[in-house]
């Protein structure tokens, strides 16, 4: 039977698109269809949740996700699985993520960042401050990459539409590309301008509409969603006028819901509808639902109320697929170890689901003192033996974390961009206590809109992006990285093994982390200079030595490339304030900032001697640096 014909018989079984036959149904195979010259044909449209007659058949979301038609003969319906897309290996993949890769001004490709400008800061001479020293053979642990399971994100419609006119689908794929994020955590997806709530004579309605194009927009990124259920959507709220946050004029609620059993009902149409568009066993498997968000505050009831809201909320995801992964309870600072206590006890008594605890820290006091990495690492430690004291043995993700919760101009600059290095370092080697399995940096735009941040459209000197929000008239002023987001660029070039690395400080100062590729072909050099609390000098430097011994691949010629994220390297906010500042910067300025927030790097070639190889050079306060020695390609000069 030919494709033609397949597409004939099967159109009408499919509402917008029609479905592939199984293999061994007498008809081409899976493998057949990839090899002919009618590939492209071979998978045709289709929509999840259309219904469908003939359990198996096979075809194509809009998102490119390979979706199959599953259930009883009578109710089958077609389910979209994002942990599966064709190959033409024949093997399921993970989802690919929509092509896309980092231009610079000129139109070249520069994923691996661009050439620095100025002149190497490589000495020759002068008595060094620190001395680190790097031994390729004595390897140690994995290096952790619990910084990339997740980012955070504000408000969910974004995605969508925002106040500026444009969307975050590009940050999402940008931190998906160049910094590995693979989860992101939005606020307000069941808000009203997600509109997923109404009632009609006094019946509830679903409409899944923009949850799915958010939802959509997440996994055509290469992403998946940290789904935090929240806030109550107003037509099932018990206080209409109990509101927060400016979310683009349409503030969320934040009071329980009128009637715990319609939230339930609602709650178990959610996994439902998830799984029957996304796949069960992707859904089941892959996605966290998340209850709430720091009820202290942002929840009517307060943390009193939180363990009831939690209780209910839970009974409904899981009458939808008991099996899904659920938690809570998304505290802030002091409030953390309160809640993760009080819930796992409650759980506990009640015999209710809990897979994992989350909780949310920031590098500040009270004051204006931030960027604190040392208390950071503490806080985590603290929240692991609160864990321990509770007897809970799940996971725990910290689902935001920065270096302030205020919006401190240090966001900006490159005091983010040590602080992120520092941090992840310390808790990512903390001796004997655990990184948590995921670390959601806030935010991964300065898409946000808990506030109306007014008309400036480049810094606003203290948003809590990882990236701007950009000028609706000019495309190309999209998404130029901050410094931070430079540090996690360095963090995702880093190796797969920890290699003996001493000489650095854990205080304030510098400090350094090496690790080697997994075929032994690269060796990363992380380091970092950083004065906790934000107020040092940034152009204040430190001669560093680094000697790097038995380089596995010493025996030719080696590629050294140096990046350098520092007051004034990669680093679009010092040339922001070198133009003045300008709250709605020109296209040729835009042009000029994006080229500024480039990450960059020197590059040569050397002849290391017996296996080693030196170098020296000054390390900034607040400046984080990557050296990645490397085999010269064939024929390079």
């Amino acid at each position: 039977m030919t494709n033609g014909v397949v597409h004939a018989m099967f159109w009408s079984v499919l509402a917008g698109g029609c479905l592939r036959p199984p293999n061994g149904s007498g008809t081409e195979t899976l493998a057949q269809m990839r090899d002919s010259d009618t590939h492209s044909a071979s998978i045709v449209p289709c929509n999840a949740g259309a219904s469908c007659t003939v359990s198996g058949l096979e075809c194509m979301n809009s998102s490119g996700i390979l979706c199959t038609c599953v259930g009883p003969k009578g109710a089958a319906y077609v389910t979209c699985n994002s942990a599966r897309t064709p190959s033409l290996s024949g093997q399921s993949t993970a989802p690919a993520a929509d092509p896309w890769q980092v231009v610079a001004a000129d139109g070249s490709s520069n994923r691996e960042g661009v050439r620095c400008s100025d002149s190497p800061p490589w000495k020759a001479a002068g008595e060094p401050a620190y001395r680190i020293s790097v031994d390729a053979k004595q390897s140690g642990p994995a290096w952790s990459r619990f910084y990339e399971k997740m980012v955070a994100a504000d408000h969910a419609n974004t995605v969508l539409e925002t106040a500026w006119g444009r969307n975050i689908q590009g940050a999402l794929r940008k931190g998906h590309e160049l910094a590995g994020f693979q989860y992101v955590r939005f606020h307000g997806i069941l808000d009203g301008d997600i509109g997923v709530y109404t009632e009609v004579n006094d019946k509830p309605v679903y409409n899944w509409a923009r949850l799915d194009k958010v939802y959509d927009a997440i996994i055509a990124a290469g992403m998946r969603p940290f789904v935090e259920i929240g806030f109550t959507p107003p037509p099932l709220a018990s206080n209409p006028a109990k509101t927060l946050h400016w979310y683009n004029h349409v503030p969320a609620n934040i009071s329980p819901p009128k009637d715990w059993n319609r939230w339930m009902d609602f709650m178990a149409a959610l996994v439902e509808h998830l799984e029957q568009r996304y796949g069960v066993d992707e859904v089941r498997k892959h996605w966290y639902f998340e209850i709430w968000n720091e009820s202290s505050w942002m929840y009517s009831r307060g943390m009193g109320g939180y363990n009831e809201l939690y209780d209910y909320t839970v009974q409904g995801l899981v009458r939808g697929d008991p099996d899904i992964e659920v938690g809570g309870p998304a505290e802030s600072g002091g409030g953390s170890a309160v809640g993760i206590t009080n819930l796992v006890d409650y759980c506990r008594k009640h015999n209710r689901k809990l897979d994992f605890v989350t909780y949310h820290t920031y590098g500040q006091t009270s004051d204006t003192t931030v960027a604190l990495s040392v208390s950071t690492q503490i806080f985590h430690e603290e929240m692991v033996g609160t864990v321990k004291k509770v007897g809970f043995t799940g996971d725990v993700f910290v689902t935001e974390w920065g270096a302030s919760y205020s919006g401190a101009l240090a966001r900006d600059t490159e005091i983010s961009a040590s602080f992120v290095a520092k941090t992840i370092h310390l808790i990512g080697t903390d001796n004997g206590i655990a990184p948590p399995s995921g670390f959601a940096y806030w935010t991964i735009s300065d898409l946000y809109e808990e506030f109306d941040s007014g008309t400036n459209l480049a810094f606003r000197e203290g948003n809590y992006g990882l990236t701007l929000k950009g000028d609706p008239r000019y495309p190309d002023s999209y998404d130029v990285a901050k410094p931070a987001f430079n540090a996690f660029r360095l963090l995702h070039m880093m190796g797969e093994t920890r290699v003996a690395t001493s000489g650095g400080r854990t205080g304030d100062g510098v400090n350094a982390v090496a690790t080697l590729a997994a075929d032994g072909k690269a060796l990363q050099l992380l380091v970092y200079n950083h004065v906790d609390g934000g107020q040092a000098d940034p152009l204040a430097s430190s001669l560093v030595s680094v000697q790097f011994k038995n380089i596995p691949f010493a025996a030719g010629k080696i590629r050294v490339r140096h990046y350098l994220v520092d007051h004034t390297h990669s680093n679009a906010y010092t040339t922001f304030a070198q133009m003045g500042r300008p709250p709605q910067p020109t296209q040729s300025q835009w042009a000029e900032l994006r080229r500024a927030g480039e990450l960059c790097y020197y590059e040569t070639t050397v002849s290391p001697k017996d296996g080693a190889w030196s170098v020296r050079f000054p390390q900034n306060t607040y400046s984080v640096g990557l050296l990645v020695l490397s085999p010269q390609a064939d024929g390079a000069q």
